[in-house]
């Protein structure tokens, strides 16, 4: 006997819903990667440098396996979350977002005392 009895069931092809892949890694994991092996390479000019690649594209390809969708989420996750851990999440305990722009004055023209222009009689 079938477990769904009467039950209609479409399966999914996981093909049109995966994220564009670079040799088993979304495109953002390759970007990374690519900036990564390139500014270790120009910071020390050395071209042993450029095998960095191949384990950060490992390490990158093991989280792809799990979770396609890995590097997404983090780039969501940055810009929503990330930058309130560092900002008002210690105050609030949440991350809030304000719809003004926040202008912080320089702290020297913060403190700085202003002199009072004296006004001479006419």
């Amino acid at each position: 006997m079938s477990k769904n009895n009467g039950i209609i069931v479409d399966t999914l092809f996981v093909g049109p819903t995966r994220p564009t892949m670079f040799w088993g890694v979304t495109w953002q994991a390759f970007v990374i990667n690519i900036i990564v092996t390139m500014e270790a390479f120009i910071w020390t000019r050395d071209l042993r440098w450029l095998l960095l690649f191949v384990p950060i594209h490992g390490i990158c390809f093991l989280i792809c396996m799990r979770d396609p969708r890995t590097f997404e989420l983090l780039m969501q996750w940055g810009p929503t979350k990330g930058f309130a851990f560092f900002g008002n999440f210690p105050y609030w305990r949440a991350a809030t977002f304000s719809p003004l722009e926040l202008h912080i004055p320089p702290k020297r023209s913060f403190f700085r005392r202003r002199k009072r222009k004296s006004r001479k009689a006419p």
